[in-house]
């Protein structure tokens, strides 16, 4: 099956970025997270920040950013959610090794 999306550049991911409305007030940083995380794994934390619309009572996802999207918040989101993973890890192998004590 051949890949239908072209190629881009960090630089050209963030500037599709911001043409889809997200405010993006570092870029240097911005680009630096995109090398760093990657912009599909990002991607998936921006989701419920893309604006959607209605079509004969089915929700459609649109590629547009809603209003006030700030790609930091993005970020921000992404972090939280890999220290609460860690957490989550943490304790399951707490309990893993206390059942196995028992």
């Amino acid at each position: 099956m051949a890949y239908s999306k072209p190629y881009l550049t960090v630089k050209d991911q963030l500037a599709l970025i911001k043409s889809r409305g997200m405010i993006i007030s570092d870029e240097a940083l911005a680009e630096s997270y995109l090398n760093k995380i990657g912009y599909y794994r990002l991607s998936g934390y921006w989701y419920p920040y893309r604006e959607a619309k209605q079509v004969a009572g089915i929700t459609k996802v649109l590629d547009d950013f809603k209003s006030g999207t700030k790609f930091s918040e993005i970020v921000d989101l992404y972090v939280f959610d890999k220290k609460l993973r860690l957490v989550f890890l943490d304790v399951i192998e707490r309990i893993e090794i206390a059942l196995r004590v028992r």
